[in-house]
């Protein structure tokens, strides 16, 4: 619908710019004023000269100027605001958004779950349980996908005993709300996750979130605001939101920050309710302190490349910290790619995790 509305909107000023021009051009060779392509190119050019420059009727040039007045605004703030509205909206894509208990293997244990985030919003997902688990895994998608995104890393790491919650994020999937904010909000439904575990499903052992994209962005947003987060697996995480929306705009239509995509984002931050600093993944990496945190990257992502996963091991003060690339993989994909270094390296961290806490930890352990 914002979409349709936004191309009424262009074809309006479109249209207005083109009729005036034509009207004023036929108008002012007719009498001989001898400025029509003046007129037709340079409308505000006639302001100049004064209104005895201008044909005798001045309908055509107000309507070119309505135009043109139209066409500016359309850029400069329907563009911003229409693709700002699309963004804090977005769901999940067709292919995710049929999420069924078919998409498991036979063999796995599973249960519905519906839990709250910490701000209220019903969320939906699976629960994947196992007997005498040494941690679990909440399991965090990316923008435009749900949890069958994570369903085959749930899996592997179920079968190596590590139980599993996988969630859909609000406005994705089986969950309900209003407005999604690449990691921002999302945070409170990792942290609602968290409490699930901890309140109604009685897990006291360590819990470790494992996000990709997206989510990995949201897993370290988490964990920066709840200490009950015992570790991060993150995959592809942006460096802020600020610095992805920028490199995006860049990377697939070759704009520059000024003006449309800062109207962007500050659209965008104006609607999710938070400021720049409130999305610095760096910031937040910080935060998190000494808590183990293992970052992978694509060698081949160009929308997350690997200097953003480096920067923020960089930044990260944690002593228990790893960074893996893996070669030839894009976006997201680097579990596909090569599951088994994928797997091996994720196994290793989540064993460092068990030493760090202990199998008998207590929830409020500090590695």
């Amino acid at each position: 619908m914002v979409f349709i509305l936004m191309l009424i909107i262009l074809l309006a000023g479109a249209a207005g710019w083109a009729v005036g021009a034509a009207w004023l051009a036929i108008m002012a060779f007719r009498e001989s004023t001898g400025r029509g392509f003046t007129y037709l190119l340079i409308p505000f050019y006639s302001l100049y000269f004064g209104p005895k420059r201008w044909p005798k009727t001045k309908i055509p040039f107000l309507i070119l100027s309505a135009g043109l007045g139209i066409l500016i605004l359309f850029i400069l703030v329907i563009v911003p605001f229409g693709f700002s509205y699309m963004l804090t909206h977005a769901n999940s894509r067709p292919s995710d958004q049929a999420v069924n208990a078919n998409a498991l293997h036979a063999e796995v244990a599973f249960r519905e779950v519906e839990f709250k985030s910490k701000d209220g919003v019903l969320l939906s997902g699976w629960y994947l349980p196992r007997e005498n688990a040494p941690a679990a895994i909440i399991y965090c998608h990316g923008l435009f996908r749900s949890r069958l995104e994570m369903l085959d890393r749930a899996e592997k790491f179920g079968q190596a005993g590590y139980a599993g919650l996988l969630l859909d994020f609000r406005r994705h999937g089986k969950s309900g709300g209003e407005l999604t904010s690449m990691g921002y909000l999302e945070r409170l439904d990792v942290i609602g996750a968290v409490h699930f575990l901890r309140d109604s499903l009685q897990f006291q052992q360590p819990i470790v979130v494992h996000g990709v994209s997206m989510g990995a962005a949201t897993a370290l947003l988490a964990a920066a605001d709840d200490s009950a987060i015992a570790g991060l697996i993150v995959d592809s995480s942006f460096l802020s939101f600020d610095n992805t929306i920028t490199h995006h705009a860049r990377l697939y239509f070759n704009l520059p920050k000024f003006p449309i995509v800062d109207e962007l984002i500050l659209f965008t931050k104006w609607r999710a309710g938070f400021r720049s600093e409130d999305f610095d993944l760096r910031r937040a990496v910080q935060k998190i302190g000494n808590r183990p945190i293992l970052f992978f990257a694509g060698g081949a992502d160009t929308r997350m490349p690997p200097e953003i996963a480096q920067a923020l091991y960089d930044a990260s003060p944690s002593t228990h910290k790893s960074i893996k690339i893996i070669e030839n993989a894009s976006h997201g994909k680097a579990f596909d790619t090569d599951p088994e270094i994928y797997t091996q390296a994720v196994l290793h961290f989540l064993q460092s995790v068990d030493e760090i806490y202990g199998s008998n930890n207590e929830k409020d352990a500090n590695p």
